[in-house]
C-alpha cells in the first residue's frame, strides 16, 4: 500500500467521486455547503487533499492549519475500501505533511442510547488506537454533542474558537460560534 495525497482542484479527475463520497459519508447535518468548502480551501490556511492508491481513488481530507494546531474537519475513505488500513495511513500522511503539529478532530459523543453506538464507539477506539487522546472539550453544534480528539499535548477552548473563527470568518462566526466546554476525558 503506497498512499499518495494530491492538492484538489476544480479540475481534479476525481471532482464528482469526492462529491459523492462526502454526500454519502457525512450526515446531512455535518455538511457544510460545498460551495463554501471550495471557496475556502483557496485560503492558505486549507488543504482539501485527496489520497490515491497508487492510480486507484482512496478517499479525500479537508484540513484546517493554525500555528501548530491542524483540525481535520472531514476525512472520508470510499466505502469499498474501508478496514483495509487506510484510515491509520492517511492520518499518518497528515502527521507527516504537519510535523510537530497537534492534530484534532471531532466525533460524534459515544452515547449508548444513540441509534449508531456501535459506530460511535469504533471510531472513538480506532482513533484511541492511532494515538488520539480526549482533550476534554465538547462541542454542540445543530443539536448534537461532539468529543474533541487531539494526536498530542492539548487543545484549549480559546485556540480552537480562533480557528473555527479563522475559518468561517469574523462576520458569519457572530452567528455560528461553536458551543464549546470542558469536560471530564475519555
Amino acid at each position: 500500500m503506497s498512499l499518495r495525497f494530491e492538492s484538489l482542484s476544480r479540475h481534479s479527475a476525481e471532482i464528482e467521486k469526492v462529491k459523492e463520497l462526502f454526500r454519502t459519508s457525512f450526515p446531512k447535518s455535518e455538511q457544510i455547503p460545498l460551495w463554501f468548502l471550495r471557496m475556502k480551501f483557496k485560503q492558505d490556511f486549507v488543504d482539501f487533499f485527496v489520497f490515491y492508491d497508487d492510480n486507484q481513488f482512496v478517499g479525500f481530507t479537508y484540513l484546517i492549519t493554525h500555528q501548530q494546531l491542524t483540525f481535520i474537519l472531514y476525512l472520508a475513505i470510499d466505502p469499498s475500501l474501508r478496514s483495509q488500513g487506510y484510515g491509520q495511513k492517511v492520518l499518518a500522511g497528515i502527521k507527516e505533511k504537519y510535523p510537530g503539529n497537534r492534530i484534532v478532530l471531532n466525533i460524534e459523543a459515544v452515547d449508548e442510547s444513540s441509534d449508531n453506538y456501535q459506530q460511535r464507539l469504533k471510531r472513538r477506539e480506532f482513533y484511541v488506537r492511532n494515538g488520539y487522546i480526549n482533550t476534554g472539550l465538547q462541542l454542540i453544534e445543530r443539536g448534537a454533542l461532539y468529543e474533541v480528539l487531539v494526536d498530542q499535548g492539548e487543545v484549549d477552548l480559546e485556540e480552537y474558537r480562533y480557528l473555527f473563527k479563522k475559518f468561517v470568518g469574523a462576520f458569519l462566526y457572530r452567528f455560528f460560534k461553536p458551543k464549546l466546554y470542558t469536560c471530564k476525558g475519555i
